[in-house]
């Protein structure tokens, strides 16, 4: 499906935006790997809803300002992307550190958001789960790591490691270390945050899900009142990518697609 890209000043922040589609506002935020790329399930959400993919501040296009240090200063850029772009309420998709955003992001300002799918979201530690470590391993590991199907992998494999990709990398990898190394992926105020979400919850999670295993999607559920946990067959860590079909059926008929 046609989409185009864009760059919007967020508040003194060049941020860059893919968007596409129809219809009710869906923004939908990657997880640490697949800025400034439009994806299959890009496509299955824009045939029902327009669908806004910004890159996070330091990741893909987006430039990365000196204040960056937290997600909570991510969810203080989304609010500012929203305001920028009129979107009084829409509902939010989000994926690993996109699905920690967004639980972020609703807990602060529930008045923002319609409905909420979080999709192996990272932000919260199980006592006794043990989880990968994205900063010890390399990149080609890390992604296979990601996949119950390893070969699923060669989605987010440049076909070229030249001077750029390599940058980007490096300038990616800095940035997820600034957001969330310590403490690692997860932030101990939010299980008792989580209450304050109102919006109706999907939580999705694959089933052979190794980066951030089962018990942490079924705490999500558990911490937000009314969620739904929904468990993805034969799917690793990024259900978006491994399973687009199941995770577009799950999430077009959640958000309430009109056709």
């Amino acid at each position: 499906m046609a989409h185009r890209s864009e760059f919007l000043d967020v508040a003194g922040v060049r941020t860059h935006l893919l968007r596409g589609g129809r219809g009710a506002p869906v923004l939908v935020l990657h997880p640490e790997f697949g800025a400034n790329r439009w994806f299959p399930y890009h496509d299955a959400l824009a045939a029902h809803f327009q669908v806004f993919a910004p890159d996070h501040p330091g990741f893909g296009q987006s430039d990365r300002p000196e204040w960056l240090d937290g997600i909570d200063d991510l969810v203080f850029h989304y609010i500012d992307l929203l305001d920028t772009l009129a979107l009084e309420r829409v509902s939010i998709v989000g994926t690993s550190l996109g699905g920690w955003i967004a639980a972020e992001l609703a807990v602060a300002h529930p008045e923002r958001l319609e409905r909420l799918v979080l999709v192996g979201a990272a932000g919260l530690k199980v006592d006794g789960v043990e989880r990968f470590d994205v900063f010890l391993h390399p990149i080609e590991t890390t992604l296979q790591h990601l996949f119950h199907d390893p070969s699923r992998a060669a989605q987010f494999l440049p076909t070229d490691f030249g001077p750029d990709v390599i940058v980007r990398g490096y300038r990616e990898a800095t940035t997820l270390a600034r957001l969330c190394w310590n403490p690692y992926l997860y932030n101990p105020k939010l299980p008792q945050r989580l209450r304050r979400i109102t919006v109706p919850t999907l939580v999705l999670w694959g089933a052979h899900d190794t980066f951030l295993p089962r018990p942490h999607g079924e705490a999500y559920a558990r911490l937000i009142r009314g969620a739904r946990l929904q468990i993805v067959p034969q799917c690793g860590h990024f259900v978006p990518f491994e399973q687009t079909d199941i995770f577009a059926e799950q999430v077009t008929q959640f958000l309430g697609a009109e056709s």
